[in-house]
């Protein structure tokens, strides 16, 4: 009995001073927009949305065992496509009218995560992981991303934190 009280206590407080086992959440979180599209009923990318996308993986590359997201239509997985074969990884599909449970998702994960979305989406989910204020994104605008990079100074009983970066890919075609 004694025994068994001691290897609780001793669970117990690995638990609590091991922050990654209270609050696994990523270290770092790209949200891209998906690239160029052409018209019409869920469209492909246009040549210059297939060169945007292959661009982007210059923004990755120096990541390793990265976790990839893609809402389920075709501009969004032919924007994440490079990436997925850059990374040898597979891409996981999200319900983009789900945000919520999204957010609920990435945030039980760690190391880096990739999320490719839309001109609505994208900051939306921005605004959800980072508790902040994001500025909408126009219909037209392909060059704009963030980065979420976890602040390490809060304690393991809080929720996670980010710092949020919001950039312009440098893309020359």
């Amino acid at each position: 009995m004694i025994k068994d009280k001691r290897l609780l206590i001793l669970v117990l407080l690995v638990m609590v001073f091991n922050s990654q086992f209270v609050f696994a959440a990523p270290d770092k979180i790209y949200l891209f927009r998906h690239s160029e599209k052409q018209a019409g009923k869920n469209p492909s990318l246009t040549v210059l949305g297939a060169q945007r996308a292959q661009y982007l993986v210059q923004l990755i590359k120096q990541h390793k065992n990265v976790q990839l997201f893609s809402s389920n239509y075709k501009r969004t997985l032919q924007t994440a496509a490079p990436m997925a074969a850059y990374l040898s990884t597979t891409v996981k599909m999200y319900d983009a009218a789900d945000l919520t449970s999204l957010e609920s998702k990435l945030l039980k994960l760690q190391g880096v995560v990739i999320v490719v979305g839309h001109s609505n989406t994208t900051p939306e989910l921005t605004a959800l992981l980072s508790k902040g204020t994001v500025s909408a994104m126009s219909e037209d605008e392909f060059s704009r991303y963030y980065i979420l990079d976890k602040i390490r100074d809060k304690a393991p009983k809080d929720a996670p934190q980010y710092r949020v970066s919001e950039l312009t890919m440098d893309f020359n075609h």
